[in-house]
């Protein structure tokens, strides 16, 4: 589950090759230390609102790794997550979601494409979808993300090429509201996950009525102009409009239509 935020979760402090520094002291990183600080954020986000803030920064690779190992481990109805790069071992997540699928928790991972490009993910989960994880797949997600039970959310801050050197808790907020309504459209608007995964964005294929929209896009027409040469409303326009710029992964009419061309929609 959401490759990157884990580092080898399964070994004995004995396996560990050298102990990892906490950024901001000389101090050695024990596995002990870690599981205590995570322990120690976990409660703090978990916390009601007069004990604790919204907000708390999590340091350090292995760090983050084990606030996404306990977060999932204390879930107990809905974990829902975007896998995207930095990538490092994906293997005690995955353990950890089969547990949990098996005591019931529900599981909704939405996956960037480039996530599935990795060989051994697209296996694992094509495994993961038939214990009953829900997938679907976006051309390009914005960020790594993991929520938990709607209480609490863990994003990346900083991340480097190989792993995510920092990450925030968000608990229960505006802000996680917000990040809740996000993971909503982006789910409502990507792909469902199958076995056969093409990830040439083939299976993507807009319909025709998509193709005229995106050419009608390319072409700088407005969202009037569209619905007067589609037959509906300027709102239903807008919307059909925004939706096609979320399913490409882009931001901009004139990207969507860009991108349009760059998978041969036109």
């Amino acid at each position: 589950m959401l490759p990157g935020y884990t580092e080898e979760l399964t070994q004995s402090p004995t396996a560990v090759d050298e102990p990892a520094r906490d950024t901001a002291t000389t101090e050695p990183l024990t596995e002990r230390a870690v599981r205590a600080q995570v322990a120690s954020v976990t409660r703090a986000a978990r916390a009601q609102s007069g004990n604790g803030g919204v907000l708390q920064v999590v340091h350090g690779a292995k760090r983050v790794g084990w606030a996404a190992y306990e977060l999932q481990r204390n879930a107990t109805q809905l974990v829902q997550g975007v896998a995207k790069p930095p990538y490092v071992t994906t293997g005690p997540l995955d353990s950890l979601e089969s547990r949990k699928l098996a005591e019931g928790v529900q599981y909704q991972v939405l996956y960037d494409r480039s996530a599935l490009a990795r060989p051994p993910q697209l296996d694992i989960t094509t495994k993961l979808v038939a214990m009953g994880e829900q997938a679907r797949v976006i051309h390009v997600a914005p960020t790594k993300l993991i929520m938990v039970d709607n209480e609490i959310a863990l994003l990346p801050l900083t991340v480097s090429e190989t792993s995510v050197e920092s990450a925030v808790v968000v608990r229960s907020s505006a802000m996680l509201a917000a990040i809740a309504r996000i993971f909503e459209d982006l789910w409502r608007f990507a792909a469902p996950f199958t076995a056969d995964q093409d990830l040439s964005g083939h299976e993507l294929q807009p319909t025709e009525e998509e193709r005229w929209i995106l050419s009608l896009l390319a072409s700088g027409a407005t969202d009037d102009t569209i619905g007067r040469l589609m037959g509906f409303s300027a709102r239903t326009a807008h919307r059909r409009v925004r939706e096609l710029i979320s399913r490409l992964g882009v931001e901009t009419r004139f990207q969507a239509g860009m991108q349009a061309v760059k998978l041969g929609w036109l």
